[in-house]
């Protein structure tokens, strides 16, 4: 891959995960895969999408390879090791896993920081790096690739997308009041400034509106979604906003912002006072799936029908327009690419499936008929032997003959998967 391409492929991802995890500056981070992955060539990161050299440590539960490294403990002088790193699917799989790492309290301070320098010193004093000139080596890549240009500037300069903030809201689901863990999405409210009417919300409040807010306000979309903890007041902001669809039949958008009102009597629109909100997350088959704070007190996901009885109408923020993979709603991937994980066993079986896929965004109706279809012959696979081969050395498609009949099963020539798997590995 061409270095100019392998930048901006992860800085793609950089941009797309960075807010949701509270991350403001991006040119270090992109700065950091380049340099810990020799630009993505390194056997860690070819073959198992390790571009940052993240090593198990004691909490990943996923797959490992144990291979050989160097490190800096005694300035000056190198100490080769060997250890475990984590293995990950894909490009996109690997800098997501990166924001996952540094969710890790002792990297906490890298939060809200803007300055790439700044950002890197910080990182290094955390314990994330050894070598004595981590620094100046990274930042020299920043300076003569011109990473810069991928920072943002401000909320003006970031894109606005619905992606971004269905996977901060999906990163909240679960936290509840029973445990305390709704608090720190108050918190997230109450460190905002201007806080609404100057209210500071308690976390004895009803906080669905707050919810909404807080996923703004960890994306860098309150100049789209305004922030308020009273579903009345929202609805005011995005009217005066020009984003407010008064509608409640309209088919609405994931990212969309929809109320309810429980008087609704389900005959014409609602015009009612509002007492309830959450984010649309997908629509399918005239279903609307939406996350919501503060249901049954907890963070989590309510379906109903299209046009249905307690819909109050939707706030229509102007996300950034994505494309493809990218686009909110249907997860990250595209159809077929999920069909064929299914395929090779990565989503469980049976009502485990259905209930994975479903979490995730996804169609479980549409993705079973494109297994379907791609089990039948009807479509040829679109991966080359090298991805694939890729994947069976990171463990996607299991082991002996279990791995010969996914992989034949999805339309592979598992002998000439195989070769390619021994030559990578050789």
């Amino acid at each position: 891959m061409e270095k100019q391409d392998f930048i901006k492929k992860i800085a793609g991802y950089v941009q797309k995960y960075a807010a949701a995890h509270g991350i403001a500056v991006h040119s270090p981070i992109i700065a950091q895969a380049v340099l810990e992955s020799g630009w993505g060539e390194s056997r860690l990161a070819a073959v198992y999408h390790n571009y940052f050299g993240l090593k198990c440590g004691t909490r990943w539960t996923g797959k490992s390879v144990n291979l050989k490294t160097m490190e800096e403990y005694t300035p000056g002088t190198l100490t080769q090791i060997k250890d475990n790193f984590r293995v990950y699917g894909s490009m996109e799989e690997g800098v997501k896993g990166y924001f996952d790492f540094i969710q890790l309290e002792r990297y906490h301070n890298l939060k809200g920081i803007t300055d790439p320098a700044a950002y890197l010193e910080t990182i290094k004093a955390d314990g994330y790096a050894t070598s004595g000139k981590y620094v100046e080596n990274t930042m020299r890549i920043v300076s003569q690739y011109d990473l810069r240009q991928y920072d943002v500037k401000g909320e003006m300069g970031m894109a606005k997308t619905a992606s971004a903030a269905l996977a901060q809201a999906r990163e909240w689901i679960g936290r509840n009041e029973a445990d305390g863990t709704h608090k720190g999405i108050i918190d997230v409210y109450n460190g905002h400034t201007p806080l609404a009417r100057g209210y500071r919300v308690k976390y004895t409040d009803a906080w669905c509106a707050t919810f909404v807010s807080a996923v703004a306000i960890k994306c860098g979309l309150t100049e789209i979604i305004p922030t308020e903890c009273g579903c009345g007041q929202m609805i005011e902001l995005f009217r005066a906003k020009g984003e407010w669809q008064e509608s409640d039949s309209r088919t609405p958008s994931p990212g969309d912002v929809i109320f309810y009102d429980w008087d609704d009597s389900g005959a014409g629109d609602c015009t009612g006072w509002p007492d309830h909100v959450g984010i649309v997350e997908s629509v399918e088959g005239g279903k609307i799936t939406v996350i919501e704070g503060n249901k049954n007190n907890a963070v989590g996901r309510r379906v109903l029908a299209v046009d249905g009885r307690y819909i109050r109408g939707y706030g229509v923020p102007r996300y950034t327009e994505e494309s493809g993979a990218d686009a909110a709603g249907s997860g990250a991937k595209t159809m077929a690419a999920v069909a064929k994980e299914v395929i090779a066993g990565a989503w469980g079986n049976g009502e485990e499936r259905k209930e994975r896929l479903e979490a995730a965004g996804y169609s479980y109706q549409a993705v079973q008929d494109k297994v379907n279809a791609l089990l039948k012959g009807n479509e040829k696979p679109t991966k080359s032997v090298a991805e694939v081969a890729k994947e069976v050395i990171a463990g996607k498609w299991g082991n002996g003959t279990e791995r010969k009949k996914r992989l034949e099963a999805a339309g592979y020539s598992y002998q000439a998967v195989q070769d390619k798997v021994n030559g990578l590995l050789k």
